[in-house]
């Protein structure tokens, strides 16, 4: 039983009590003074929150606050000063607090996650390593059981489980589902199998008919150089969409008698020309096009004042080896090292505009004032954005307006019309939300979902000439935003 007049030790770690240390000085936490004028009153109010602000610690209540001490080991002198001696180095308790181990504890128990989260990262990188060589294994032995059979696969069935599949799956389930089913990747996709097969185009292609792909197909092929003998030149493309779509390893793309390098520079052949082919598909439309096809949900808050919709996105990237590119392309939102890029889409959900890669340390603001954009705006013209847009000052030397959501800082809550204001811009700005994430999951290679980007994407070439001073992954969004605008629209016009 304890005796009744024990009292303990308010510190941390601290084992002290009244009972088994007698020789030491018990001192309680001051209390509020308000009766001696308002200096008294002031002074005591600074001691205390000093004193609780030395205890630290979380479990503190008025109850505990009365009933228990300070012990003298917390004191040079073994006791407190007196309340009006400031200037004391006992009027705060200064030795002993606990903080020490407290703070130890802390660095390793945060050490151990750390290690924890290596070690799961190595684990889950491992697995993936370990699926990608048994999936090349797989296919490399499917193809010799082919061959030696001496079998002719002249088209693909897909089964009610696979049709069911293209509009629910995943991308890694279609990515699943393309391997195990087409052992032969390549030699199958010939223009005879897609002509009346859309369930196939959208498939493999996410265009949405065999037509539209054809079209694409005849408005690029003439101007291509092939880098490869091995296949037709439809077969050539369906390689160049399909790692797009599925941002499948280049191996796994390879065909008998095919190397790595002939499939790599038969993708570059047909990026550069479907980029220059394909560019008039990404167009800043005209203000009388806008008005005359202005969807009703933009016209009730903004009339027809509404130009363009921006927002930016990050890709996934391999983390470079060179310390500035590290530096320059890593994410304080992302965790990780990205490129990031702005979007502009119409109000009737095409994209108008896509920037450049930028590392994803660049804010949205500076992205926004040095990508061109600015320039393509008129007099009048009004641009939905987030928050992270301030860009105000820019668009006034254009005579343009910002429309965002307001701010919060400052105030306790919004006013009414701000309320109304902001719900009205977070109603339409959702479509380019939308757009984001389509163009992200028809074409996967621009989310991450198998792998990041490796860098040779992003580097461009040092011959000096104008195909070569473009890097990878500019071209490879404009194709992407392309396709997507051939695509039927997501915003509705009534």
């Amino acid at each position: 039983m304890l005796h009744a007049d024990m009292v303990f030790c308010l510190m941390v770690d601290c084992g002290s009590n009244s009972t088994r240390d007698k020789g030491l000085h018990f001192s309680r936490v001051p209390s509020m003074v308000t009766n001696q004028g308002e200096e008294a009153e002031k002074l005591s109010k600074e001691r205390r929150s000093l004193w609780i602000s030395a205890i630290s610690r979380d479990d503190l209540s008025e109850q505990i606050l009365a009933n228990d001490r300070v012990c003298g080991r917390h004191f040079v002198s073994g006791k407190a000063a007196k309340s009006w001696d400031r200037f004391n180095t006992d009027w705060v308790p200064t030795l002993n607090l606990g903080h020490e181990k407290r703070v130890k504890r802390k660095n390793l128990e945060q050490a151990s996650q750390r290690g924890q989260r290596a070690n799961e990262k190595e684990r889950k990188r491992k697995e993936q390593l370990d699926r990608e060589r048994a999936l090349a294994e797989e296919i490399a032995a499917k193809k010799l059981k082919l061959n030696e059979a001496g079998e002719q696969v002249s088209s693909i069935c897909f089964t009610n489980e696979v049709e069911q599949s293209v509009d629910s799956s995943t991308q890694t389930e279609e990515f699943d589902c393309l391997v195990n089913t087409a052992p032969l990747p390549l030699q199958l996709f010939g223009k005879e199998e897609f002509r009346c097969d859309d369930k196939k185009v959208q498939f493999y292609t996410r265009l949405p008919s065999f037509d539209i792909l054809n079209i694409v197909f005849h408005r690029i092929v003439p101007f291509v150089n092939r880098k490869s003998q091995l296949l037709t030149p439809f077969e050539e493309f369906i390689m160049t969409i399909m790692k797009l779509k599925l941002n499948m390893p280049l191996k796994i793309l390879l065909t008998d008698s095919m190397f790595v390098s002939t499939v790599s520079r038969t993708f570059q052949a047909w990026m550069i020309v479907m980029d220059c082919r394909l560019q008039p598909f990404i167009k800043w439309p005209e203000r009388e096009a806008l008005w005359h096809t202005m969807p009703q949900c933009f016209q009730q808050p903004f009339g027809k004042k509404v130009t363009v919709i921006i927002d930016c996105f990050e890709i996934f990237i391999d983390r470079p080896s060179n310390l500035l590119a590290r530096a320059q392309t890593f994410s304080s939102y992302k965790h990780h090292n990205t490129v990031k890029v702005l979007i502009g889409i119409t109000p009737q959900g095409t994209i108008s505009f896509v920037s450049k890669a930028w590392g994803g340390r660049t804010s949205d603001k500076f992205l926004t004032e040095n990508c061109g954009i600015i320039d393509k705006l008129l007099h009048g013209d009004l641009v939905l954005a987030d928050r992270g847009f301030t860009i105000h000052e820019l668009l006034m030397f254009k005579h343009a307006q910002l429309a965002i959501p307001a701010f919060t800082r400052g105030k306790d809550q919004l006013d009414p019309v701000e309320v109304e204001e902001t719900r009205n811009i977070a109603n339409v700005r959702i479509h380019v939300e939308r757009i984001i994430g389509l163009l992200r999951r028809k074409y996967t290679i621009l989310s991450g979902i198998l792998q990041g980007l490796p860098i040779n994407l992003l580097i461009s070439s040092s011959t000096g000439s104008q195909e070569g001073a473009i890097p990878m992954i500019d071209r490879i969004l404009n194709v992407c935003s392309a396709l997507v605008n051939l695509c039927p629209g997501i915003v509705p016009f009534d």
